[in-house]
């Protein structure tokens, strides 16, 4: 459940901190206080538009926190996959938005993007608000209200969602088989042409890292001979007398003089004449490498144009060796595929037929169930309008099918047809119903479909709208049959829905020397009695304040038969 909001610098609040009960929380105030602020608040904090205009005046930034706790089990596995984290104790989220435009989301103090913070929200909080009155009159959002109250249709449509895949895969496949018979040939021509192309040049793996290679010494031969050269003068000429090598053997043939008379004047003897060994070795070696390093003209163009050949090879089919050889063997299968076509085209064709079975038969059962899904809800949906003083209400689903022969979310179309009064035909709910009514609509709505939706937090924005006298009552009634299953919070100006509160807030405007503000207080006692007497027009009079307790009373004996 939320458990804290705190608003820093929020149009009118420079700083209000607000607790939440788990049950029913109203929102009162007089018009113009600033309740909508505090519905602004939560809005943003829960991943929605970031609007500058709402940083209070003076003030370089704003910033909203709320804290949950109490989280169900699969709520907690569901943050823990979003945010990769190992446990999940509580739920902090911050958000702040400066007048540059900067927005700076924190979940449990890491950053984290603005649509991770929304995707978390929506599946704990419903903020209930004109917008979803509006939603509720889209055929799509109808249709989901029926998936939703059914516990099979999601399966179905994963399944469907699968079937489809299926079918667009081998569409393309299909596609690939090509369409007339001259674009067939035109591929045919195409894939052979590119295909004798890649086997004419006889590429070889790692051949073009070689060639590189060898252009790159044979570019320096000059160089390496230079140095071959003076290398193999080092050692076989001398300034003096004699050469390195020769120096090196006279000094060996001494020291095999003496090498029986200490094992360590052998040792060194032994030692001596092998690298004079080793260096008559390297200096024959380095007389064949420059005996045998002759430029050759016309090896250098063959490599240099092998080498242009092969790297426009690579940028026409992949890049390098490795893709060229997938290219050609894709290719290899293309061509193999439209050579083949006719018979290909009719093996996929009954495979795609039998897809397009599966397809129809889940689309057909989901249409069944969403059938039986909307004769409960009209059903459900009737006793609670009934109950909300709405006694010859009747709400029917009505069906037809999309011209498409199939979509992932099937090929119904839901209306919801709607008539409030006796005799009067149904017709769709966005051309028949009242403010008033609409509001009773989604209350009875949210009471029948919150077994199944997996909010844990429902937010009323204006709940009462268009309501009055008995169904008043009704209403704060059924607010807090709700607030038992989830934590409601909802603005109100109603009495009867303010005393039915588990907790008050009242959001009330003050002037100061120099500025305006808003602020938000918890009530208690008699302040609560006094904001109920005033939601009743009655005068803050020992008759106003006694109405109001009695009508604190009565709600709270009722609220004692809902535990």
């Amino acid at each position: 459940m939320l458990q804290t909001l705190k608003i820093e610098n929020v149009a009118l609040i420079d700083s209000a901190t607000l607790e939440f009960d788990k049950n029913l929380n109203v929102i009162s105030g007089e018009t113009g206080a600033g309740k909508s602020i505090m519905l602004d608040s939560l809005g943003f904090v829960f991943g929605g538009r970031a609007d500058r205009s709402l940083i209070r005046e003076g003030a370089s930034s704003m910033k909203v926190e709320a804290i949950f706790n109490s989280l169900s089990k699969n709520h907690i596995e569901f943050i823990k996959r979003e945010l990769d984290v190992d446990s999940v104790d509580e739920l902090f989220i911050s958000r702040t938005l400066d007048v540059t435009g900067k927005n700076v989301c924190k979940i449990n103090g890491e950053l984290v993007p603005v649509a991770v913070v929304k995707k978390i929200c929506s599946r704990i909080i419903d903020i209930h608000g004109q917008s979803e009155h509006l939603a509720i009159l889209n055929n799509d959002y109808q249709l989901e209200i029926i998936d939703l109250f059914s516990n099979v249709a999601e399966d179905i449509k994963l399944k469907l969602s699968g079937e489809i895949e299926k079918y667009k895969q081998i569409e393309k496949e299909i596609n690939l088989l090509g369409g007339s018979e001259k674009e067939k040939q035109n591929l045919i021509d195409l894939y052979t042409f590119q295909i004798n192309e890649i086997e004419s040049l006889n590429i070889k793996e790692n051949e073009y890292e070689e060639l590189l290679n060898e252009k790159r010494e044979m570019q320096q031969f000059e160089k390496i001979n230079l140095n071959l050269a003076s290398a193999l003068d080092s050692l076989t000429k001398s300034n003096f007398s004699d050469s390195c090598i020769d120096n090196l053997n006279n000094a060996s043939k001494s020291l095999q003089n003496i090498s029986e008379l200490n094992p360590n004047y052998q040792n060194l003897f032994e030692r001596l004449n092998s690298a004079y060994i080793e260096l008559n070795d390297l200096s024959d070696t380095i007389k064949d490498y420059l005996n045998n390093n002759t430029f050759d003209e016309a090896r250098f163009n063959y490599v240099d144009e092998r080498i242009d050949t092969i790297k426009s090879a690579f940028r026409k089919y992949g890049g390098d060796y490795e893709n060229l050889m997938k290219y050609y063997e894709e290719t290899q299968k293309k061509l193999d595929n439209l050579i083949n076509s006719e018979e290909k085209r009719v093996e996929l064709n009954k495979v795609q037929n039998d897809v397009l079975e599966k397809i129809d038969s889940l689309q057909d059962k989901l249409s069944e169930v969403r059938k039986l899904s909307a004769k409960k809800l009209s059903v459900s949906m009737q006793k609670e309008l009934t109950s909300l003083g709405m006694k010859n209400a009747r709400l029917e689903v009505e069906f037809s099918r999309i011209p498409e022969k199939f979509s992932y979310s099937g090929i119904d179309r839901a209306e919801f047809m709607f008539s409030s009064n006796l005799g009067f035909q149904l017709k769709p709910l966005n051309k028949v119903v009242s403010g008033g009514e609409m509001s009773r609509v989604m209350l009875a709505y949210k009471i029948v479909v919150g077994e199944v939706d997996t909010n844990e937090t429902i937010i009323f924005d204006e709940v009462d709208t268009g309501l009055s006298g008995q169904i008043a009552s009704v209403v704060a009634e059924y607010l807090a049959r709700l607030s038992r299953k989830k934590q409601v919070i909802a603005v109100s100006h109603l009495p009867q829905i303010c005393a039915m509160a588990d907790n008050n807030i009242k959001v009330e405007k003050f002037s100061t020397s120099n500025t305006t503000k808003t602020r938000a207080t918890i009530l208690n006692g008699n302040e609560l009695y006094s904001e109920i007497a005033r939601l009743m027009g009655a005068t803050n009079n020992e008759t106003g304040i006694r109405a109001s307790v009695e009508l604190k009373q009565k709600s709270e004996i009722y609220k004692q038969t809902l535990k």
